[in-house]
């Protein structure tokens, strides 16, 4: 019998127009206002990662009045950042419009690489506490639904999904045999969330990646 999942009654922390309107602020204040408008959502089913940049491309033509962007949204998860302080979602929304200036700005794929920390330091120094890696443990252990151990090492791996099967995978950690347990059952960790990323392989088989993803995609 797998663990409960919590019931979707949250409440988001503030409305969306105050999200538009930190959004503006922080846009005119650290991208000196180069940031194209952009949709902000609150979500009730991202429960792997406190937010997240999202960008849908595909060719547009210049000529019906599209200017080749693709369709870009800023999602925050809900079950999250609802009991949390005003410092956490202010700093998860300036994280994933780091990412926006990435992609719209500096036409470039998302990331956390010497741009993004620059960006982040100087947006730091004026007091917001944005980092890479989240410590959302608890909370984003609530939504776990399955959960696997490695038979050598005990290194435990939990998603929200099977998505991980054993006799197609191995142990990042020491490449082991891998066994599936109640989520239950597994002692609470304290683990850094990392930004999504795909898992390393390694033919014929390959390993399980060590933590859970963060972020922006």
């Amino acid at each position: 019998m797998g663990m409960a999942r919590p019931a979707l009654t949250e409440t988001a922390p503030v409305t969306l127009q105050q999200l538009q309107s930190q959004w503006s602020e922080l846009n005119t204040r650290y991208f000196i206002g180069a940031l194209p408008p952009i949709e902000i959502v609150w979500s009730s089913r991202l429960t792997s990662s406190a937010g997240m940049f999202v960008s849908h491309a595909g060719p547009r033509s210049r000529e019906d009045g599209h200017d080749g962007r693709a369709h870009r949204l800023i999602r925050l998860s809900t079950p999250l950042l609802q009991n949390l302080s005003e410092c956490e979602w202010l700093s998860t929304l300036a994280h994933e419009m780091i990412h926006q200036w990435q992609f719209d700005v500096r036409k470039r794929r998302p990331d956390h690489g010497p741009d993004f920390l620059e960006k982040m330091e100087a947006m730091n120094r004026d007091g917001l506490k944005i980092t890479i890696h989240h410590t959302l443990d608890e909370e984003v252990s609530a939504f776990l639904t399955y959960a696997w151990r490695c038979l050598e090492c005990g290194q435990d791996y939990q998603r929200q999904r099977r998505t991980i099967r054993p006799k197609d995978h191995r142990c990042g950690a020491c490449h082991g045999l891998l066994g599936e347990v109640l989520p239950g059952k597994l002692p609470r960790k304290r683990r850094r969330i990392r930004p999504r990323h795909r898992s390393a392989q390694y033919r014929p088989l390959p390993f399980v990646q060590l933590e859970l993803p963060f972020a922006s995609s």
